[in-house]
């Protein structure tokens, strides 16, 4: 077995990122602080967390998305089938991005330009990473455009974003993102701002082509029901920190850090029962107010004098299963 076939497609290492102001003597808030997880090649991995832990910085930070200033990467790397991603000049990182890399945003209102055609969108990529001429690009939009289930794909083509729903919409950008079969596919929310019933279609949309085109997915949520369906592996994220990464099994079985073991008893359940829906109570630290010892203390029920004062290490077991924590959850 080869050393590519052996080593992770995405490896990072202790990636830590701050925000400030333009003079490097301004002071700076850490957004990242050491994060590092591993993406092996056809797997489904899950970032998960409250609003506000850092995973879309996480994302936005491994495709080299944030502007410079104000974000500014400290230390830590990004190896993506064994290249440095931070050590590129942005030359090599355009040519990685839509093409080796694909990455479906949040809302995709946002993220189309109004003022082109869908068609135009989904073709740009392959302008700018194949060399296709005009009527094989075209052939290949209609294709990656029933790959993602959208009907009448001639006329789809020629419209501009405003004429489609939400869910076509998103469809759009899955078919951006794959127009050259990326190896990694980064989904930041891919499903935030649909119905319930849109959700599932394009998860199990998501779920066939991974299947299909045999690429991995980085699959950023807050919905740990989607997580128990579609993900081999979970890394949860607090407050720029990664507190907990584990097989999806393992980890729904047997959460070892308070806050997971928190994020999973907040889930609605189908058991029975009226009571009241538990809740962590307070709020994420801001990056610039973060306590000197573990940040989730102040709203930890397992808190000792040590984890105001010191910060865990993530730790690992041979299972697989690492958790960062002074007292964790028996």
């Amino acid at each position: 077995m080869t050393t590519s076939e052996t080593r992770p497609l995405l490896e990072v290492r202790d990636l830590t990122v701050s925000f400030g102001g333009r003079d490097r003597s301004d002071a700076r808030a850490t957004v990242l602080d050491g994060v590092g997880f591993t993406l092996n090649a056809g797997s489904v991995v899950g970032l998960v967390g409250e609003s506000g832990c850092g995973k879309s910085v996480t994302a936005m930070s491994i495709l080299r998305l944030l502007p410079s200033p104000p974000s500014r990467v400290e230390r830590g790397s990004v190896r993506f089938d064994g290249t440095d991603l931070l050590a590129l000049d942005e030359g090599a990182m355009r040519d990685m991005r839509g093409n080796r890399i694909g990455m479906i945003f949040q809302e995709p209102m946002t993220s189309l330009n109004p003022t082109f055609t869908v068609g135009w969108q989904i073709d740009e990529a392959l302008r700018l990473h194949t060399a296709l001429n005009r009527a094989e690009r075209h052939r290949r939009c209609l294709e990656l455009l029933r790959l993602v289930g959208i009907g009448a794909p001639e006329r789809r083509l020629a419209q501009f974003p405003h004429e489609l729903s939400g869910g076509l919409r998103q469809r759009i950008m899955i078919a951006m993102a794959l127009a050259c079969e990326p190896r990694l596919l980064v989904a930041d929310e891919p499903t935030t701002a649909l119905d319930v019933t849109i959700q599932a279609q394009i998860l199990d949309l998501l779920s066939g082509l991974r299947e299909r085109l045999g690429m991995a997915i980085l699959l950023i949520t807050h919905d740990l029901g989607v997580v128990a369906e579609h993900c081999d592996e979970v890394v949860v994220m607090y407050a720029g920190r990664v507190v907990e990464t584990a097989p999806v099994r393992p980890l729904f079985a047997r959460p070892r850090h308070p806050y997971t073991a928190g994020l999973l008893d907040s889930m609605p359940r189908l058991d029975g029962g009226r009571g009241v829906l538990p809740t962590i109570p307070g709020m994420v630290p801001s990056p610039g107010k973060r306590p000197p010892g573990c940040p989730f203390a102040d709203r930890c029920p397992n808190v000792l004098d040590r984890c105001r004062a010191e910060m865990p290490p993530l730790v690992g077991g041979p299972d697989g299963h690492a958790f960062a924590c002074w007292n964790p959850v028996p």
